[in-house]
């Protein structure tokens, strides 16, 4: 396949062991499965308060500023105030979860950039990031999956993981031209209730996109239940995707809406179209999104790493640019 893909080279990685999962999952497929630990401190100097402070905000401890007296204690908040260091509120997260996820694909056609990061509640309370993505190459098409609104990211990824096993499994069905909208809705819902059916409730979003030449447009199936977590870039303002074909009680919305060169889907979650109900945050993104301009991986995760009052969960999304 033409094209560089780093999302889910482990592209088995839901067919071994569990254990083994376990220990290369990090709440969003990505090219090696090797969770990169922090750098070592480097030695004492002048701001070394302020380096320390960094380091344990990287590890997930909250600042002094991030969480108040009834989660440190009187003894813990005291000891902050004296120390001028953050202290752990409820202990880093038992299993260990990487606090950030950054994914890229690039092929002649589209161009994809994602992101999971764990949300300032999470980060306070020292409970791991509950959201993940993922980016799947198939056969002529790629699949790009969020799974936010889960209890935890243990169950974003078995969720996201089996539908991406479905989608794979009736790729034929799913690349031909629709000519029944309603029995091709159906099946989106049948593949979307069995990737939740056994775990508890969610927000699943997915787009199936033909891959295709520099300067075309690209097919892109749009499906998922959740009306409010995708819209496209066009023209430099951002417009809502509901779904074309037939709704349904079951909430499962379905559109067929190609992408053309320059324009970009954006998948989410509440961690993020919340925020960008405000018009300036809106407006902001689409800005360094618009035209076809296509930031790096690590620019896209600091252009969205932001805080917005009243907006404190997790924030993942997959912004998806037709070249």
């Amino acid at each position: 396949m033409d094209g560089t893909h780093r999302g889910d080279l482990l592209s088995g990685d839901d067919e071994g062991p569990e254990e083994v999962n376990d220990l290369l999952d990090d709440g969003g497929d990505t090219v090696s499965g090797v969770r990169r630990f922090p750098p070592r401190a480097a030695p004492p100097s002048p701001d070394a308060t302020e380096t320390t402070v960094l380091l344990r905000d990287e590890l997930g401890l909250p600042t002094v500023g991030e969480i108040g007296g009834d989660l440190l204690g009187a003894d813990g908040e005291a000891a902050a105030r004296e120390t001028g260091l953050p202290v752990r509120a409820a202990g880093l997260p038992a299993r260990a979860v990487a606090d950030t996820v950054i994914d890229e694909a690039d092929h002649p056609g589209l161009a994809l950039r994602a992101v999971s990061l764990r949300g300032d509640r999470n980060r306070a309370a020292g409970l791991p990031r509950q959201e993940s993505f993922g980016l799947y190459p198939l056969e002529g098409f790629v699949l790009a999956v969020t799974a936010c609104g889960f209890p935890s990211v243990r169950d974003a990824d078995r969720a996201r993981r089996l539908l991406r096993r479905g989608v794979a499994d009736r790729l034929p069905e799913l690349g031909a031209p629709r000519r029944d909208p309603g029995h091709f809705r159906g099946l989106c819902a049948q593949l979307l209730g069995r990737a939740v059916q056994e775990g508890p409730p969610g927000s699943l979003t997915a787009a199936l996109l033909r891959l295709s030449p520099a300067g075309e447009t690209t097919d892109c199936l749009l499906f998922g239940t959740d009306a409010a977590s995708a819209r496209l870039l066009r023209g430099g303002a951002w417009e809502p995707l509901p779904a074309t074909l037939p709704a349904a009680p079951d909430g499962v919305h379905v559109n067929g809406r190609p992408i053309a060169p320059g324009e970009a889907l954006l998948l989410c979650g509440e961690g993020l179209s919340g925020p960008m109900a405000d018009a300036e945050t809106a407006d902001r993104l689409a800005a360094q999104w618009g035209a076809g301009r296509v930031p790096g991986r690590m620019e896209f995760g600091r252009q969205l790493d932001f805080r917005a009052d009243g907006h404190d969960a997790d924030r993942t999304a997959v912004c998806l640019w037709g070249l």
